[in-house]
């Protein structure tokens, strides 16, 4: 059964899924309003496109959900099983500890999509970031478990990705690895190490290679370790949705001094991060004044589907036999399309994603936005996105909801 929990300005609505989840929804409702599902990537959650406003003398951030809530949208942020804990939490199945993309493709987005319609009786556009897109491009080529108990796999339904597709009002791919590889790779074709390349512009700041990410799939020890963990679990360093940090209590210099130094160290930390992910426009004031558990934890499936699709070169299925390849299936999708990229991508090279995806998807309305100085992870909170990406969505999504 939906449930519904009211608070100042959201409801929280829970949705079952086929397989005996329940996919937690942030609803900032305009009950007249064409609803927008959006989709969350990997170690993170709703909350992400949800942030508060945070002015300064250099800048006004707003998030998405509040630049389309404020344009008459029903927006509507889910988490993903797993993700969102403890207030807003996407519990598994009972006896589900692990699981991975094709779970968030097979189940979770159907049953939000489903609920979404029934609820509203409009169709809704969806947005999806990096994972976010990859569950909305499976989803959107009719994607299907075919087979019973332990025998099956994943395969691409054409009549169902009509179907799916016409129940929408627009899809936005945003940061979308169509396929996780890059122009320049540090293995060749038959996965062997070029140790020639090895120190060669390892730390290349541009979104034409990402040397470190291609390490950290094919390191087989790792992967081992991840398994016997079952998750990297990031979410204990933000701490409560509401708590204040512990320093708050401290005479007002001490206290002050301790807000400087946690803002210098999470600036450090975003900017380690830049090493995989080609940001250099994150600011720490506006991950610092969203406390509600923007980071989240990475199951081990997750983290074993990616590595995999690094090693395969594309987007491939984890679960059953044989290997459904996401990738091999976008000439399916022909609902309206936005692709909004980030020039310094390192995740989801742009160029790749234009000749996998862009290229070959057959709709007639289809549009590529790119932004050359944003790299993954800042469309979704950074202030160059609120000034040159959020009015872009916002007038895209205008354009077609009619």
């Amino acid at each position: 059964m939906e449930e519904s929990t009211p608070t100042a300005d959201y409801t929280i609505e829970r949705i079952p899924t086929a397989d005996g989840a329940e996919v937690a929804c942030k609803r900032r409702a305009n009950p007249d309003g064409t609803p927008v599902i959006t989709i969350h990537g990997l170690a993170s959650n709703a909350d992400l496109w949800n942030l508060p406003d945070v002015e300064t003398p250099d800048y006004h951030y707003r998030s998405l959900a509040t630049v389309m809530h404020s344009g008459g949208y029903d927006v509507w942020l889910m988490n993903l099983r797993g993700h969102g804990g403890p207030h807003m939490l996407s519990t598994p199945p009972a006896q589900q500890t692990d699981w991975c993309v094709d779970h968030f493709v097979l189940y979770d987005l159907p049953a939000v999509v489903d609920h979404v319609r029934q609820v509203t009786g409009r169709k809704p556009f969806v947005i999806g970031a990096s994972m976010g897109a990859m569950t909305l491009a499976g989803y959107v080529q009719g994607a299907v478990f075919a087979g019973t108990g332990g025998q099956g796999g994943i395969r691409a339904d054409a009549a169902l990705a009509r179907q799916r597709q016409e129940a929408l009002a627009g899809c936005v791919f945003v940061e979308f690895p169509a396929a996780l590889r890059w122009p320049a790779a540090l293995y060749d074709d038959a996965g062997r190490l070029r140790w020639a390349e090895l120190g060669k512009e390892f730390w290349k700041p541009d979104g034409s290679s990402n040397y470190p990410f291609e390490l950290l799939a094919r390191w087989g020890w790792l992967q081992a370790i991840l398994e016997a963990a079952g998750e990297v679990p990031l979410n204990w360093i933000t701490g409560g949705e509401f708590a204040k940090p512990w320093w708050h209590r401290l005479p007002r210099p001490l206290a002050e001094r301790a807000e400087t130094l946690e803002r210098a160290a999470v600036q450090t930390m975003l900017q380690l991060a830049g090493t995989f992910t080609g940001g250099t426009n994150h600011r720490a004031d506006i991950i610092l004044g969203g406390r509600r558990l923007v980071l989240d934890t990475m199951k081990a499936g997750v983290l074993g589907q990616l590595a995999k699709c690094v090693r395969q070169r594309g987007f491939i299925s984890l679960l059953g036999q044989p290997d459904h390849i996401y990738s091999d299936h976008y000439d399916l999708v022909e609902v309206s399309t936005l692709v909004v990229h980030g020039g310094r991508d390192r995740i989801a090279n742009p160029d790749v994603t234009r000749k996998l995806f862009f290229d070959r998807i057959p709709a007639l309305d289809k549009h590529h936005l790119l932004i050359d100085e944003l790299a993954h992870g800042e469309i979704e909170a950074t202030p160059l996105a609120t000034e040159k990406i959020y009015p872009e969505i916002l007038d895209w999504l205008d354009n077609r909801n009619l």
